[in-house]
């Protein structure tokens, strides 16, 4: 079934036994992260807190933090292939969203003096992050000034103060800011909490700048998203979201304010405190009685690495489609920042075709330092397979290519030094892996299988082994 808002999907989860509610209060500081902490590293339930020290507005965490409950999110059967080809259909045919003339989003309208973020669930989730941060499911939305082209993603965005978040604008709003600076204006942006997994999901895929998210969403739920028109800036924004910021960015920097760190998806803290882009709110707009969302970073396992994996698998996917490299079979995108990128070929049609993989993905990936090409009977969602052809198949001094360190990184990799790691240098080596069989230069061993009639006999037989 598709979801219009947040709470079809929970209580979908409440119904499947998929969602706990904790009654009793907890702390927005420090105590809600470790109670996350807990939950994810045993594979637990989406939680909804129920009561949080300092606010009647409950809190939602962990929603999406398993592939099970991701692929309920979108309406498709729980398995990774699945999910990935449910959202590669969406990128190549979205539903343009509708504008609506009222939406619940906008049910309460707060401006001025009215406007307390710290009226808000958000947690201090970490001992040494720099403050609160809401941006961790927070939604941003923005503009293009140059071509009116709408974005959509997940940022950092840390409170500073009753009427005003600190941004760490890196990859598209971070180009979008550019031209609004250069312009010598300020960039409106409204951040969204607490919207359908539709629209969480889409606002995760790493594309090209310029594609709607929000097209994209209306795809996964089947039907068009519907906007409403912001009170005091000039975007649209989801109707159904739970709560909606709305603000501006000043292109003086002298406005700016000091925001960070925080620990990241990395599994360390990133972005230290400095002065970074600052939204002066203009109103804060949300439905009675609103959900509040958000989640743990941190290394694996996860909400955010759910989230992170099959975006940035999609988004990896779309890109290469682009490139015109044939033969491309699977891809999947591994580890807590999606560092290691595994891909695997239907076959090789040319010497050099595993090299050619390589740098496509350099080419249009920044960010992934592993690049791991193996052939297609390796099943690239199973790491002990790719293990082996890592193990068996790969050669150090023939296989590996290692680029020099002025390549494309991520700004929160804490193994760039800091010098060079700041967004938007982000500069880092790479490396690429031919973990495949042909054009070594010599005939390959057959591996090791039973015939396909063996196993179709004993498959047949199964139940008569008496092996449960």
């Amino acid at each position: 079934m598709a979801f219009k808002d947040l709470r079809e999907f929970i209580a979908e989860l409440e119904k499947r036994s998929l969602l706990s509610r904790v009654k009793k209060e907890v702390d927005w500081n420090l105590e809600v992260g470790a109670i996350m902490k807990r939950v994810f590293d045993a594979g637990g339930p989406a939680v909804v807190f129920e009561r949080v020290k300092d606010s009647d507005v409950p809190l939602l965490s962990g929603a999406m933090g398993t592939y099970e409950r991701y692929a309920i999110g979108i309406d498709c059967a729980n398995d990774i292939r699945s999910i990935l080809a449910k959202i590669l259909d969406a990128v190549g045919k979205p539903t343009v969203p509708v504008a609506a003339a009222r939406g619940a989003c906008q049910e309460n309208v707060l401006r001025g003096k009215e406007i307390d973020l710290y009226r808000f669930p958000t947690p201090h989730w970490h001992p040494l992050d720099g403050g609160r941060f809401i941006g961790t499911l927070g939604v941003v939305i923005t503009r293009d000034p140059e071509t009116g082209k709408r974005n959509m993603g997940i940022y950092r965005e840390q409170i500073l103060d009753r009427d005003k978040t600190g941004l760490l604008a890196a990859q598209h709003v971070g180009i979008t800011l550019q031209k609004y600076r250069a312009m010598k204006r300020p960039m409106p942006i409204a951040t969204c909490i607490g919207v359908d997994p539709a629209i969480l999901a889409a606002s995760c895929l790493q594309l090209p700048l310029g594609e709607d998210e929000l097209g994209i969403a209306g795809a996964l739920r089947g039907e068009p998203v519907e906007l409403v028109q912001c009170k005091t800036v000039d975007l649209q924004v989801p109707a159904s979201a739970e709560i909606v910021l709305e603000g501006s960015i000043p292109p003086d920097d002298a406005q700016w304010m000091e925001e960070g760190p925080f620990g990241e998806f990395t599994g360390y803290y990133g972005g230290d405190r400095m002065k970074r882009p600052t939204i002066y709110l203009s109103a804060v707009t949300h439905r009675d009685r609103p959900i509040y969302q958000g989640t743990f970073e941190d290394a694996p396992p996860n909400e955010s690495a759910v989230l992170r994996t099959i975006g940035h698998t999609a988004g990896l996917w779309e890109k290469l489609k682009k490139t015109g490299v044939p033969g491309i079979k699977d891809v999947f995108l591994r580890g807590c920042a999606s560092f290691i990128a595994v891909i695997s070929l239907e076959r090789q049609y040319y010497g050099g075709h595993a090299r050619q993989v390589i740098d496509a993905v350099w080419a249009v990936a920044g960010g992934v330092k592993w690049v791991i090409v193996v052939d297609g009977d390796i099943d690239v969602f199973d790491w002990e397979q790719v293990e082996w052809a890592l193990s068996t198949r790969v050669q150090p001094h023939r296989d590996i290519v290692i680029s020099d360190e002025r390549e494309r990184g991520l700004h929160l990799d804490p193994s760039i030094p800091p010098e060079v790691r700041p967004y938007p240098i982000n500069q880092s080596s790479r490396i690429g892996i031919d973990a495949t069989t042909q054009f070594k230069g010599f005939a390959w061993p057959d591996p090791v299988q039973s015939t396909a009639e063996t196993m179709a006999a004993v498959k047949a037989r199964w139940k008569e082994y008496g092996i449960s």
